[in-house]
């Protein structure tokens, strides 16, 4: 008969213990699963979100043109005894693969920009491997409709924000040590984009 009390208690004193660790258990996931969801929480707040370009648009002002690079525009070559190919010694060319190098570092860069009106603009620089060639630097920037002329409705807003863009673009690439006036630039990877963003920053 005492056997079987002892029997009784042993089982019931094991029926409460498995019950307590389940109890601890089930407490445990719980604790598991809300932290992990207060930390996806926390991360989608912290999420970058577009930087809001300023409602007053930015000129670049002569004094911060660039050299930027043209499809017929003139590079310094070699003379034909040399080779004929880009001068890599002439202060253009040298300059700007010397201001390029200080970004590589930093590239690719990407970034998400949204205008006043809502619009947002999508500003890529591919890395070094990437790049055409190591004095020159291209830049794409989508979000605009580079076949507006002269005569259609908003192309004067069109160029204020591009401009807007640029010179923001700009203040990035001096925060890196490098002077974006020395550089040559590619804007986009298409010659309709390339003109189009040289007539908007003239």
């Amino acid at each position: 008969m005492n056997f079987l009390r002892n029997g009784n208690k042993k089982v019931i004193v094991l029926i409460v213990l498995l019950v307590f660790f389940g109890i601890l258990l089930g407490v445990y996931y719980i604790y598991v699963a809300d932290k992990n969801k207060a930390s996806k929480s926390a991360s989608a707040q912290t999420s970058p979100s577009p930087i809001v370009l300023p409602t007053i648009i930015p000129t670049l002002g002569t004094s911060q043109k660039n050299p930027s690079y043209k499809i017929n525009a003139f590079i310094p070559t070699y003379s034909p005894e040399k080779g004929s190919g880009v001068d890599l010694q002439a202060p253009l060319v040298a300059n700007s693969t010397e201001e390029i190098q200080k970004l590589y570092p930093f590239l690719p860069y990407e970034m998400t920009l949204k205008t006043p009106s809502g619009q947002e603009i999508d500003v890529v620089i591919p890395d070094k491997t990437s790049q055409t060639n190591p004095w020159t630097l291209q830049i794409n920037i989508f979000g605009f409709d580079y076949g507006l002329t002269k005569g259609n409705p908003g192309y004067t807003d069109t160029k204020n924000t591009f401009v807007s863009v640029v010179s923001s673009l700009y203040g990035w690439i001096q925060e890196k040590g490098a002077d974006p006036k020395k550089i040559m630039i590619i804007w986009g990877d298409k010659e309709l984009i390339q003109n189009k963003s040289q007539e908007w920053l003239e």
